[in-house]
């Protein structure tokens, strides 16, 4: 390939003999001999030992402020130890921490009251980052079918509404009823769950409408106030529309925010290139450490969001470790937190970056490299060595052809940024201070943001591919006479 000898040539690469490692898709030439050990070095036992391992329950779906995320970042710090990276964080940690508020409902402060009955915490959860007042007089909605609708929708205005059916059926998501004026929406469920904490936005207000559960015992109660059998909140009625009961009693939920400041960390590390000058200049290669932790007690796994990117940066740092040429820039690796509550930890890098923008030449970022892209015009059978090449022209075309390029060595079919994703990860932070960015994004499917996206969906051959494809190109990146040309980006 013309282009790219010409590209290996910049480099000052002085031999390009092809080793006899296997290509990854039909027609795809093998490296050159000075990469091609790394090159090997990233294989599928790796990728699924890592994807299984960081979406396992072990590391709870790594929420943001949540156990299981430091957890991760923790074993991810050690396999980066494990290759030799050097340790460039916090007080020459692995670790660059990230401040964050994060509010939560004071469990100790929710109530739910009617005359002369007060439920407390063992009764009732709350959900939400807000305080909570709300009030107004009490309905029931009971059904036994989770397909079931409610045909009177109108007259839960105003309501504090208990519904009694089934949890994973239709009417166990109460947004629809806030949007048509209910002014609280509790679920009947045997297991509360446990107040969670989300990131604050500076929160002080008091919702006027809540949401949340109500054990059976606490409905009784309240439904025996006004007036009604017990058996009143049990999910009987197996109509296609739910019954709905009207009580003239008042109900008021109330609740109070609660605040903590916590440090939740980058993981980053280094490895340091061979040039004595131009090891003062770096090519980063990120992906995103969080995913949604657990809600509700359920676990989202994030297998390929986005256990997928994280394992493919560690084989491209395992490639870089193992092969015997090392790059003359230096290349950071970088695990980023709070992607999923709006490029926190990128945004907190690249306004305090370890190593100056400047001297930064470009940001590979990997974000959901996993699976087989799924819609309803899209069979996952037709996307077996399809990715996304999302933002490689927006500021330097010298990077984008370079990934076209040595693409020649893995053949993965570009579809370039079809899904419109541009300002949706890390990536987009370094954009906007001009950073040259390239960003393998493999499409969305069903499991996307469900307790569904597990390790047994992923495609560990598509996520061996992008890490190869991105380890030659921060390779080339590393080895380049020059700096790639930076721009604007930002939009």
């Amino acid at each position: 390939m013309r282009t790219l000898l010409t590209h290996f040539a910049v480099a000052a690469v002085a031999a390009f003999s092809f080793s006899s490692a296997l290509s990854q898709y039909s027609g795809a030439v093998p490296p050159p001999d000075r990469v091609a050990k790394g090159f090997e070095a990233i294989g599928v036992a790796d990728a699924k030992d890592w994807v299984y391992r960081l979406a396992s329950e072990e590391f709870e779906g790594r929420g943001t402020g949540q156990p299981g995320f430091q957890k991760a970042a923790e074993w991810v710090a050690g396999k980066l130890k494990e290759f030799g990276l050097k340790p460039i964080g916090d007080n020459g940690t692995y670790f660059q921490g990230v401040p964050f508020t994060f509010n939560r409902i004071d469990p100790d402060s929710v109530s739910a009251s009617s005359g002369n009955i007060k439920l407390g915490n063992k009764d009732v959860a709350l959900t939400g980052a807000t305080g909570v007042n709300a009030s107004g007089k009490l309905a029931i909605v009971r059904t036994r079918n989770k397909d079931a609708r409610i045909g009177d929708a109108g007259s839960l205005s105003g309501r504090i509404v208990i519904i009694a059916a089934p949890l994973d059926g239709t009417l166990a998501r109460p947004q629809s009823l806030n949007a048509l004026g209910a002014a609280g929406v509790l679920r009947v469920s045997a297991n509360l769950p446990e107040s969670e904490w989300t990131r604050g936005r500076g929160q002080t207000r008091q919702a006027t409408r809540a949401n949340g559960f109500i054990t059976p015992e606490g409905a009784r109660k309240l439904t025996t106030l006004a007036g009604l059998d017990a058996s009143s909140v049990d999910s009987a009625f197996a109509g296609d529309e739910a019954e709905i009961i009207l009580c003239d009693i008042d109900v008021s939920l109330s609740a109070e925010i609660q605040t903590e400041q916590r440090t939740v960390p980058n993981v980053v590390g280094l490895l340091e290139g061979s040039d004595p000058t131009l090891k003062e200049e770096v090519v980063c290669i990120g992906a995103h450490l969080d995913h949604l932790g657990v809600r509700n007690g359920v676990i989202y796994y994030g297998a390929d969001d986005d256990a997928s990117g994280c394992a493919a940066v560690l084989l491209i740092a395992k490639a870089f470790a193992t092969n015997p040429v090392k790059p003359k820039r230096s290349i950071m690796f970088l695990f980023f937190t709070g992607e999923e509550m709006g490029l926190v930890g990128s945004r907190y890098y690249t306004e305090n970056p370890i190593i100056p923008l400047e001297k930064t030449t470009a940001l590979l970022q990997l974000d959901m490299v996993g699976r087989n892209e799924e819609t309803a015009n899209d069979k996952p059978e037709d996307n077996i060595n399809t990715i996304h090449l999302v933002g490689s022209k927006r500021i330097s075309m010298e990077l984008h052809n370079a990934i076209v390029d040595l693409n020649g060595h893995i053949n993965l079919v570009f579809e370039y940024d079809q899904e419109d994703v541009y300002t949706r990860s890390d990536h987009y932070m370094f954009a906007q201070k001009g950073v040259p960015v390239a960003f393998l994004f493999s499409g969305f499917h069903p499991d996307y943001h469900q307790p569904t996206d597990t390790p047994d969906k992923i495609n560990y051959d598509k996520i061996v591919s992008a890490a190869r494809l991105f380890y030659l190109v921060a390779d080339y990146a590393a080895n380049r006479g020059e700096l790639f040309p930076r721009g604007t980006g930002g939009q």
